[in-house]
């Protein structure tokens, strides 16, 4: 996981993804200011993005997730949430991996959790093997949010 200013957001060598460059070029530009809400694809599968509109939520209607063909990049252009990251040792598989959604789905209570407040201009970077769980409402007081997922081929 890495967190960052989208500006200033630098992903070490050995970490990035050969779809990397052009996808935090596309975010460093502003191109997402004008994204409309859904799915846009930018290179095809190599990477695409999805705006999203919502209300922030209570953890009990949340759930943990993780991916195994995309990184994931979030940003939170309105409002703000609570993104909590840790790893899948302790979790149990309540969904098996969706290749179609790139998704597995997850509950448990993990002893270990890094909880990040996300608002504008930070970014979050999730890879692999980083299950988050994300939409949080902060002080459990739903919230509207406006969100950013940049998908990243690995």
């Amino acid at each position: 996981m890495i967190c960052a200013p989208y500006k200033e957001l630098i992903i070490p060598e050995k970490l990035r993804s050969p779809n990397w460059e052009k996808a935090i070029a596309w975010f460093r530009g502003d191109s997402w200011k004008d994204l409309p809400l859904g799915k846009t694809e930018i290179d095809g599968k190599k990477f695409y993005a999805i705006r999203s509109s919502y209300m922030s939520k209570k953890k009990n209607e949340c759930c943990y997730e993780s991916h195994r063909i995309y990184i994931d990049v979030h940003m939170v252009i309105k409002g703000s949430e609570v993104v909590l990251v840790c790893h899948r040792d302790v979790l149990k598989i309540t969904e098996l991996y969706s290749q179609d959604k790139d998704c597995d789905l997850l509950e448990g209570e993990p002893d270990n959790i890094h909880r990040i407040i996300l608002s504008f201009p930070m970014v979050l970077v999730l890879f692999p093997w980083d299950v988050h769980m994300t939409s949080l409402a902060p002080d459990d007081m739903p919230g509207e949010v406006e969100k950013i997922v940049l998908k990243v081929a690995i």
